[in-house]
Order: structure tokens, then C-alpha cells, then sequence
């Protein structure tokens, strides 16, 4: 087709529709005349041309262009609205945070081990949450929500219930030991501690559990024994029932009432031991009776007199007893046990005049010997002037003693010894730079040097070295009797930044 749309003319075509047939002398039947194909040739021929030459030969009608908006064309379709999809795009986040706190829930119930006490709901809340997969991966966030919804209430309801489950668990724990059911017992507990591994009860009603047969065994024993008034020995039973088991209810019975049975028994066999113990003139032994039998029952009168003859008997014996011992401290030099002696004879009767005089002696004597271990001790303190003077007139008041004993001979002897090693110099060696200034507290000033040697006598010392644009420094070092092995070295060496 042209720019005009021009097209040629068809053209008509001379076709024979028909010839002259042959004279024959007998009719031909017309499906086998020639004529009948030639025109059913000729049909076939025109009907190809309509269909296949004629469209092309046709001006088409004349109409105005159509225009295509391309950009119209080529944007693909929207799936949804802009609100429905803010709409979804809500609801997502609306189940992706129902969904973290599920996945938070689903935590802690498994870390409770929730498969042992609520398994069979947690399954249904898992089954919830599957179900809300399904709705979110169909893009039904809304009912997505919800089935999580429902998971995470069902998860919170298993957490609000654990604390009921405990405590049911444990309450059944201990009446399973009550009963004597160790295995039950030992189950329980062992559910609470696999939420809860540090529950105290859990491990107690364990420990007890594990004892559980030995202790019904001993409760037994101990039931036998007491219907046979055999007292001491059921006492025993239910008092190693206990020391298996403290928390044992029927142990704790069983003895109250072993116990109170046991009482009147008690009560008079102590009231025999004290006065046999008083007729031979064993008093310790007769108050310690006594006061048990009191105990037992304090509204016995009978009890406090007899412990009131013992108090009486017993004042002259304690004191001259306290009296020899602690005279024989004394010559035995143990002056703090004698004045402590004498003390307790004062508290007993204030008015014995040789158990004053004895204190004041024995508290003189132990006072010496205080002052003198403190020297012997501490002989570095024997630096001090002053110190130095003390210990001198201890010296002189130890050997002021007449006729003193091995000890403190001993003593005075050390304490010669010590003042003389105190008061004898040593030589010291003392290094720095000849750059730092030095100076020894209760010595003086030493000045710069790179090696000095001093003679100190035994102590404690301080050496301080200053030097202009450096940090000073503090060396303390100690003098004994045998001298130092090692140099002091007293040198700045970090400069002032």
C-alpha cells in the first residue's frame, strides 16, 4: 500500500466457462464430463484471490489516527491500592511483633524445660503459631495476627501458671515423703528443680528423698521400741531419723513424745546423781546435777535447795582451791593466770585479805613481763630515744627483783642483749646519682653523693631525694641487728612534666 493509497484495478480474466463437447453417440454422466472440473477449478481459483489478493487491493476507510500513550502501556498493573497496601503493610508489623514476642515466650518456656509439665499446651500454642505461618505466607496478615495472637496468650498463660505448678509440685514432693513415697517424692522435685535448678526446697526435699527408706526404717525401729518402753533406744532411733532427715515430721513427734516420757525419768535420776555426788564431796559434779534436775523443772524446790547446799558447801572449798593454784602460779612464774586466780577468789569473797595482797604481787609481776616480751619482740622500736629509755628502766626493774625466778632470769638476760644490739651501730651503704639531694629522716641532710656509708644503729628509716625538675622519691628501709645485705639506693629519676 502506497503513501495514496492507490492500488491497481482487477483485472477480469477470460476464463472458459464451458466448450464444446464432442458429439457421442451415448450421454456422459456429469461427474465425469470435463466441464464439470474445469468449473470447479475456476471456483477454487476465484476463492483464493478473495481471500488472499483482494485485501491487499483495498483502500481501507479513511479515519483519524488512534494514539497510543506508551508510558500508559508499558506500567505494569497494580496489584492492590496504595491504602490496601498500607493496610497490609500494618498488619505485617502488626504480626511480626506479636510474632518476636512469641519467639521471646517460646524461649523462657523451653529454657523451664515446659515439655515436663506443659507439654500438651504448648503443643496447641505451636500448632496456633503454625497456623498463623500459613495466614502470612497468603499474605492474610489479619488472620496471621491472630493465630499468632493466640499462641502468645496461650504461651503467657503456661508462664502465669508455672509458679501454681511449682508450688503444687513441691507441696506434693513433701507429702510424698511424708507418706513415705520416695519415688514420687524424688519425681516431684526433680520437675521443680528442672525449671528452677537452684530452688533450695527442691534440693532439700531431695536430700531428703535420697534418705527417705533409711529413715522410715528408723522410724519403724524407733515405733517398735517405744511400745516396748524401751526408751533410750527409741530416743536414739528418732534422733538418728532426724540427724538424716531434720525436716521429718514424725521423727520430730516421735521424739517430743519420747522426750516428755523420758522427762519424770530424767528429772529424778539427776536429783540421785547430785546427792550421791554431794556425799562424796564431788560439788562440780553434784551442782552440774542439780542444775540439771532444775532445768527439767524449774518449779522445783526441792531442786534449788539442795543446789543452794551445794553453793555453800562448795564457797570455802573453791576458794582454798583457787588459793593453791594460784599460789603455785606464782612460783611457777605464770603471773597473768595467778592475778586472774586471785581475781576469782575476790569475786567469790571480796574479804580475804592474802587473795588481795596476792593480786597486786601477781598483777606487778605480769605487768614486768608484759613490758619486757613487748622489747624482746619489737627491738626496732629500741631506735627511738625514747623507746630506748623505757627499755633501759625495764631493765633495771627486772633485775630490781629479789630471788627471781628461771624465767625471769632468762629475760633479763635476752633483754641485755637486745638494748646491746639496739645501741650498736651499722654500716650501711647508701647509692645515688650525685645528682639528688638526700636526706634520712633522724639522721640529716646527706647531700649529693653516688655512694656513702653510714653507721645506724637498728630501726626503721626514711631516705627522701629531691632533685630541681624531677619528682621527688621516698625510700624507706630497715636496719636490724645483723646490718643490711643490700645497698639503699635513693635516686629521681622521673622528671617533672
Amino acid at each position: 500500500m502506497s503513501g495514496s493509497h492507490d492500488f491497481e484495478p482487477i483485472k477480469p480474466i477470460d476464463l472458459p466457462l464451458s466448450h464444446q463437447a464432442p458429439p457421442s453417440r451415448e450421454p456422459v454422466p456429469w461427474q465425469q464430463r470435463r466441464s464439470t472440473w474445469a468449473a470447479l477449478a475456476i471456483c477454487v481459483l476465484l476463492a483464493l484471490l478473495v481471500i488472499f489478493v483482494l485485501p491487499s487491493l483495498v483502500q481501507p476507510p479513511q479515519q483519524p489516527p488512534v494514539l497510543i500513550d506508551t508510558a500508559t502501556e508499558n506500567r505494569p498493573a497494580l496489584a492492590e491500592s496504595p491504602f490496601r497496601d498500607a493496610e497490609l503493610a500494618k498488619a505485617r508489623r502488626a504480626a511480626q511483633d506479636v510474632l518476636a514476642k512469641i519467639l521471646e515466650q517460646k524461649t523462657f518456656l523451653e529454657q523451664k524445660n515446659v515439655q515436663l509439665w506443659g507439654q500438651e499446651e504448648f503443643e496447641r500454642a505451636l500448632q496456633s503459631a503454625t497456623e498463623g505461618d500459613l495466614n502470612y505466607r497468603q499474605r492474610a496478615f489479619d488472620l496471621a495476627q491472630a493465630s499468632y495472637q493466640q499462641a502468645l496468650e496461650r504461651m503467657q498463660a503456661l508462664e502465669s501458671a508455672l509458679p501454681e505448678i511449682l508450688k503444687n509440685a513441691l507441696a506434693e514432693g513433701m507429702a510424698a515423703l511424708d507418706a513415705g513415697d520416695g519415688e514420687t517424692a524424688t519425681e516431684r522435685f526433680k520437675l521443680v528443680q528442672a525449671v528452677e535448678p537452684d530452688n533450695t526446697d527442691a534440693a532439700a526435699g531431695l536430700a531428703r528423698a535420697a534418705v527417705l527408706d533409711q529413715v522410715m526404717a528408723l522410724l519403724n525401729q524407733a515405733d517398735f521400741a517405744l511400745q516396748n518402753n524401751q526408751l533410750e533406744q527409741a530416743r536414739k532411733q528418732f534422733a538418728d531419723a532426724l540427724a538424716l532427715d531434720g525436716a521429718s515430721t514424725r521423727a520430730q513427734q516421735g521424739l517430743l513424745q519420747v522426750n516428755q516420757q523420758l522427762h519424770d525419768h530424767a528429772f529424778n535420776d539427776a536429783m540421785s546423781r547430785g546427792f550421791s555426788a554431794l556425799e562424796s564431796n564431788q560439788l562440780p559434779r553434784a551442782r552440774t546435777a542439780f542444775k540439771e534436775a532444775l532445768k527439767l523443772n524449774p518449779d522445783s524446790q526441792a531442786a534449788r535447795t539442795a543446789l543452794a547446799q551445794v553453793d555453800s558447801t562448795a564457797t570455802k572449798q573453791s576458794i582454798q582451791a583457787l588459793m593453791n593454784s594460784a599460789e603455785g602460779q606464782e612460783k611457777g612464774e605464770q603471773w597473768h593466770q595467778a592475778r586472774d586466780n586471785y581475781g576469782k577468789v575476790l569475786t567469790i569473797d571480796s574479804s580475804v585479805m592474802a587473795a588481795r595482797l596476792g593480786q597486786l604481787r601477781s598483777s606487778a609481776r605480769a605487768d614486768l613481763d608484759d613490758r619486757i616480751n613487748k622489747i624482746l619482740n619489737e627491738p626496732l622500736r629500741l631506735s627511738s630515744t625514747e623507746v630506748l629509755k623505757q627499755a633501759r628502766q625495764v631493765l633495771a626493774d627486772a633485775r630490781g627483783i629479789q630471788q627471781p625466778g628461771p624465767h625471769l632470769k632468762e629475760q633479763v638476760v635476752r633483754l641485755e642483749r637486745t638494748i646491746a644490739a639496739a645501741t650498736t651501730p651499722q654500716t650501711v651503704e647508701v647509692l645515688s646519682d650525685n645528682d639528688t639531694r638526700v636526706t634520712l629522716y633522724k639522721v640529716g641532710e646527706l647531700g649529693q653523693f653516688n655512694r656513702k656509708q653510714l653507721s645506724l644503729v637498728p630501726g626503721n628509716y626514711v631516705a627522701v631525694g629531691s632533685r630541681p625538675g624531677y619528682r621527688d622519691v621516698r625510700v624507706e628501709f630497715q636496719v636490724t641487728s645483723n646490718g643490711r645485705d643490700k645497698p639503699v639506693i635513693v635516686v629521681c629519676t622521673e622528671p617533672v612534666s
